[in-house]
């Protein structure tokens, strides 16, 4: 009895190993990236991917990921464990590597909020006629966005929420002008974006929620490319309000890497000054050629 017992411990004792030793299974496929976020990106797989059979589209946490890609990237990444059904898909990614950039893609439009100015309470609609697609409207676009508007710029939709400003990301095809802008070290940016926005208009809490949501990914780059977009942007995102805003400013800036200094001609900046219900954009874009 004690010998069948020993080889029971024995057998129990293997399996145990075995299961300890066991690797947990990794998967790999490859795609580009259409969204980021400041801990996350959603990925749309290769067409001829396995994967793409269970989700065109699949997020993931980047903060344990030990490099940083943009929109527009092509890359191949390992994960393990199921894919969690959801839209966008998920799944725990564990590596990536760069295998190249999608040359049919050129920015995704980051992050432009609108901000309203009556000079007293109105009822207001927007409506935002993009050439692209929408990826992520706050509050809910719904064919437009219709609210109360307040002299402070507070917002209130008919449900009684309060927001501080209208919200959109989109994906458009639009070439974004490069031939005047400015050269601008990383470690510098945020002094040049500080000076540069007063210049076109913004308040300084305006200002400070762009640099708060820019600076992080363009401190550290050798030079930033910078160039602030005026039709090449409105004609490729129409703005229709109502009632019509005596001032309208829109504040657009495409920008992109450099490892070196290049010399560009230096942009003009300006802005209209301030009156009567005023409207106020600001957006961007990291550019991928």
């Amino acid at each position: 009895m004690k010998k069948i017992n020993s080889y029971i411990i024995m057998i129990i004792m293997l399996c145990l190993m075995t299961a300890g030793c066991t690797k947990e299974k990794t998967e790999t496929f490859t795609g580009t990236i259409i969204e980021k976020g400041d801990s996350y990106v959603v990925v749309e797989p290769c067409a001829e991917e396995e994967i793409r059979k269970s989700a065109d589209q699949i997020s993931f946490g980047t903060e344990q990921l030990d490099k940083m890609f943009y929109v527009g990237d092509i890359v191949k990444v390992t994960y393990t464990g199921d894919i969690m059904e959801s839209y966008p898909a998920q799944i725990n990614a564990i590596a990536w590597e760069l295998i190249g950039s999608d040359e049919n893609y050129t920015a995704e439009d980051e992050k432009p909020v609108i901000y309203l100015y009556p000079e007293e309470e109105i009822k207001a609609s927007v409506k935002l006629k993009l050439d692209g697609e929408l990826t992520c409207t706050y509050p809910s676009y719904n064919e437009g966005w219709n609210v109360t508007a307040s002299p402070d710029g507070t917002l209130t939709d008919a449900n009684g929420q309060i927001y501080n400003y209208l919200y959109w990301e989109g994906r458009t095809d639009a070439e974004y002008d490069f031939t005047k802008g400015f050269c601008v070290k990383g470690e510098d940016t945020a002094s040049f974006l500080e000076e540069a926005l007063e210049k076109l208009g913004l308040t300084r809490k305006e200002a400070n929620e762009f640099i708060v949501y820019w600076l992080p990914l363009m401190q550290d780059n050798p030079y930033n490319i910078i160039s602030f977009q005026t039709d090449v942007y409105t004609e490729s995102a129409k703005l229709d309000i109502t009632p019509q805003p005596d001032t309208l400013i829109r504040v657009f800036m495409a920008w992109k890497i450099s490892d070196s200094y290049v010399t560009i001609e230096e942009q003009k900046l300006d802005a209209p000054h301030r009156k009567g219900f005023t409207v106020v954009e600001w957006g961007g874009a990291k550019s991928v050629k």
